[in-house]
């Protein structure tokens, strides 16, 4: 501007002009056409890059809510097991037992008085033309209290039914869901009521992975205010803002599962780059005089953007995290609390995830304590990763203890799983090694589906004790299980393992085994520090796949 000035000088200096405008002051403020274009060029790229960033931002943030709804989903769907598996089992008994009120309180009488998942349990009998109650735990059912055709239809409807069957009864007071499952004799239907919270509200826990969203369960396949289950606002208010939903199975029925964020899942930071973005343009883009500070400034926002999508990507692996916590809590939640104490006897349990991951794997133990006063256990293997493996294992699980709680030995055990499982219907198969501990006669008495021996450890001294393998559970076979009777040395131990233990890729099996004999031999310790250190030999080893390791250790 300064060289404008001088090439009309002398104009100026001839040409009259109002005396109070300083000379040169016409050309002061006047662009030129390279500053025009600067500006120009500078509030464009300013506006599409807020434009873009908010673009951005909404698709992070659909992303990211998308991603919080499958996991809600799978947490959902992991959660069915829970309630189809203790009515299975109930069911079963039920026609095992005929219809006997002391078995059907022994599977469900602990659930009931818990409150959780049920408040209410009975047994109908159907065998007649108008249902009849035969059993009754926890609060009164509200069916119960309906007429006989109703009653009738809706139990009538669970004999054919694939899966269990939902009722309704939301508007009701007290507001419930009632469950029915009929057992495969079609002779009885087990059915339970679940209490749902008043008012339609149930806060989020603040430590669970989802307390920074508001969410609406729905009976049914879509949004229904009139099938509203709960939700974590009031329930005639509806989610506000950015929602999504995602239906998933339950029994007969579907639920739909709707999140809404309660603020920016990406981050306060990433709501107001947008606007970052467009103020910082517009400064650099006004105080811009030259090329090299354009580019200077273009330099600054790129990596102020660089910087952000690290902060984005750091946030994906947190929810990475959370998601591996939620699929470690849920393997958990599958498993045995405790196990029982047993006089005369010393048990100990090691469970180990072989991969970091998401996966929920089929490995599983299971301890129970008969009436006699014997034991029996269960180690076993589920084909595959993953909700599907999960649900297979947690009702192979509850239907050991209900046939074991009605004092079947290991082999009509086995012969009884066959029956809920096949590998071409539900494309998966489980080995299990079961059996039945004699304390005082030092005696175990062991059938195996297709698992690994058991190792018996005395006087340190390390040997399989061979048992009559028959195919695994869920795999047609023709020959029957047979069970095996070993004798237990004073102060022995009997460890029972999955594959996990001694498997690895690119080796013989036989060399693991041999290695698991090796580790166990030796002195003697306690059987806690032994496991531990059979566990830790196998991780060093490079083991990748889910070990279960269950140890049984006479103390005379």
């Amino acid at each position: 501007m300064t060289s404008g000035g001088e090439g009309h000088s002398e104009a100026e200096a001839t040409s009259p002009r109002p005396p109070a405008v300083a000379p040169g002051s016409r050309h002061r403020w006047r662009l030129h056409i390279g500053a025009l274009a600067v500006l120009v060029v500078g509030l464009v790229i300013t506006a599409t890059l807020s434009i873009g960033t908010e673009s951005l931002r909404q698709e992070n943030e659909d992303r990211l809510l998308r991603q919080r709804v499958h996991e809600a989903a799978a947490v959902a769907s992991a959660a069915v097991p829970s309630v189809q598996t203790p009515l299975s089992s109930a069911a079963i008994l039920a026609q095992r037992t005929n219809g006997a009120p002391g078995a059907f309180n022994q599977v469900l009488g602990k659930l009931v008085h818990a409150g959780t998942p049920y408040v209410s349990a009975s047994l109908w009998d159907l065998s007649t033309l108008d249902p009849t109650l035969e059993v009754s735990l926890g609060k009164q059912p509200l069916l119960a209290g309906d007429g006989t055709q109703a009653q009738r239809a809706f139990l009538t409807r669970a004999l054919g039914a694939k899966t269990f069957l939902t009722r309704d009864m939301l508007q009701r007071t007290p507001r419930r869901i009632g469950y029915a499952l009929a057992s495969p004799n079609k002779k009885y239907v087990v059915y339970a009521e679940q209490n749902l919270p008043r008012a339609r509200r149930a806060r989020i826990d603040q430590d669970t992975a989802f307390a920074d969203l508001d969410y609406a369960l729905y009976l049914g396949p879509k949004i229904d205010p009139a099938r509203l289950i709960a939700s974590s606002v009031k329930g005639d208010v509806a989610l506000e803002g950015r929602k999504l939903g995602e239906a998933v199975p339950f029994g007969d029925q579907k639920l739909f599962i709707v999140l809404a964020p309660r603020a920016e899942l990406g981050g306060t930071l990433l709501a107001w780059l947008p606007w970052i973005l467009a103020a910082t343009g517009i400064v650099l883009t006004l105080a811009a005089a030259a090329l090299e500070e354009w580019l200077s400034r273009r330099r600054e926002r790129a990596e102020t953007l660089a910087h952000e999508l690290e902060k984005i990507a750091a946030e994906n692996a947190q929810l990475l995290a959370d998601q591996r916590t939620v699929a470690y809590t849920l393997q958990h939640s599958l498993l045995p609390d405790a196990l029982p104490e047993v006089d005369g006897l010393d048990l100990g349990v090691r469970y180990v995830a072989g991969v970091e991951g998401v996966d929920i794997g089929g490995d599983w133990y299971d301890v129970v304590t008969l009436d006699d006063g014997r034991l029996f256990f269960v180690v076993g293997d589920v084909s595959g990763r993953g909700l599907r493996a999960a649900t297979v294992m947690a009702s192979l699980r509850y239907a050991i203890r209900a046939y074991a709680m009605q004092g079947d030995d290991p082999a009509t055990v086995l012969t009884k799983l066959t029956r809920l499982l096949s590998v071409v219907k539900d494309g998966a198969f489980a080995t299990v090694l079961c059996g039945v501990i004699d304390v005082e006669r030092h005696e175990a008495t062991l059938a195996s589906a297709g698992h690994p021996f058991p190792l018996l450890i005395a006087n340190g001294h390390t040997e399989y004790v061979p048992t009559r393998n028959g195919v695994p559970v869920g795999v047609a076979g023709s020959d029957p299980y047979e069970s095996v009777t070993a004798t237990i040395p004073p102060k022995g131990t009997l460890l029972v393992f999955t594959d996990g233990l001694v498997e690895r890729r690119g080796e013989p099996l036989d060399v693991g085994f041999q290695r698991l004999r090796n580790s166990s031999a030796g002195p003697e310790g306690s059987l806690e520090d032994l496991l531990t250190k059979l566990v830790t030999e196998a991780a060093s080893a490079g083991s990748q796949d889910d070990t279960a390791l269950l140890g049984i250790r006479w103390r005379s």
